[in-house]
């Protein structure tokens, strides 16, 4: 069960600074970047900007449960970390930046945000990083919910960083691939094994953008949540908000049940937040609707992931 969240965006921090309306209230800006933190610890004196905001957010979603730093330490607490953008900067800075000042390696990129975080909370349980575009954070959050589930650990911290700013050129020529505007996003979920945690559910494939709509509603998962539970609450996430909307209305026309639903686009109150989207989506849906059920799907490219979350795990 969840035992601490922490959200931060481009917005503000937590659910209520989403707006309503993201590309309103944007009102033109493309990316809506987090404030770069700066800390006087010599521990960190080598972090990159997306560690030190890593950091941060697990030391507000502590702030927010009943866990200290020292719970989180050892080899019963398993860290499942993803992103879809977060260690392009990393690698945009190996190939631009003089030779002689380079501290960052492309091929390891990838590992330093969680690496930092294993190393300053000193946990050192079982590992796991998914960099698989926007689907990766419900794969992230279904991957700790089974290490949990099979008592591989006894806590897992889910933990989701999407940043933009350092490379805003390269963002900006990725128009056609995502909506704007670019949301900065960290996300950490703490979670402890719990009975209810069986109950969650997992469901993914592969579809092409024609076939998307048939294979997400004929899935086992779909099918079985609407028959246990009745009426899901639905939030969906697609690569842009066209995408999002389009996807919405065909279930909702050839799937009658689907239309009785309720049925959130994501990417409409949070911008692009990419692996972040979907979890927030989780997070909005258990907040402001009354269904036992969450059913969050998420689509990139011709993948999809789906997570049937029942509330009685919040």
């Amino acid at each position: 069960m969840f035992r601490g969240v922490s959200l931060a965006t481009g917005w503000g921090e937590g659910l209520h600074s989403l707006p309503k309306d993201a590309v309103a209230a944007a009102a033109g800006k493309q990316i809506l970047p987090l404030p770069t933190l700066i800390v006087d610890d010599d521990r960190l004196r080598r972090a990159t900007r997306e560690c030190l905001l890593a950091i941060a957010a697990v030391e507000t979603a502590l702030r927010h449960s009943p866990w200290s730093a020292a719970d989180l330490a050892g080899q019963r607490t398993a860290l499942v970390y993803a992103s879809a953008s977060s260690y392009i900067s990393a690698n945009w800075s190996f190939l631009h930046a003089d030779a002689s000042s380079v501290v960052y390696f492309p091929y390891t990129a990838p590992s330093a945000v969680p690496g930092e975080v294993s190393m300053y909370f000193n946990i050192t349980g079982p590992y796991l990083s998914f960099l698989s575009g926007a689907n990766a954070g419900l794969e992230a959050l279904w991957h700790a919910v089974t290490l949990l589930n099979t008592g591989q650990c006894e806590r897992a911290l889910v933990l989701v960083v999407e940043t933009f700013s350092e490379c805003e050129e390269l963002f900006l020529l990725t128009r056609r691939l995502v909506s704007f505007p670019l949301v900065e996003t960290t996300l950490c979920v703490l979670l402890e094994r719990h009975p209810t945690l069986g109950t969650v559910s997992y469901d993914a494939g592969n579809a092409t953008n024609g076939g998307l709509v048939h294979a997400l509603a004929t899935s086992a998962l779909f099918q079985a949540v609407q028959e246990r539970q009745g009426t899901p609450a639905l939030a969906l996430c697609g690569p842009t908000l066209r995408d999002g909307h389009e996807i919405a209305r065909q279930l909702q026309t050839h799937w009658p049940l689907v239309a009785d639903l309720p049925l959130a686009v994501v990417n409409a109150r949070t911008g692009t937040c990419l692996a972040a989207t979907p979890l927030v989506g989780l997070l909005l849906a258990l907040a402001e609707t009354q269904r036992e059920q969450i059913l969050c799907i998420s689509h990139w490219g011709e993948a999809w992931s789906m997570v049937g979350w029942p509330r009685g795990s919040l």
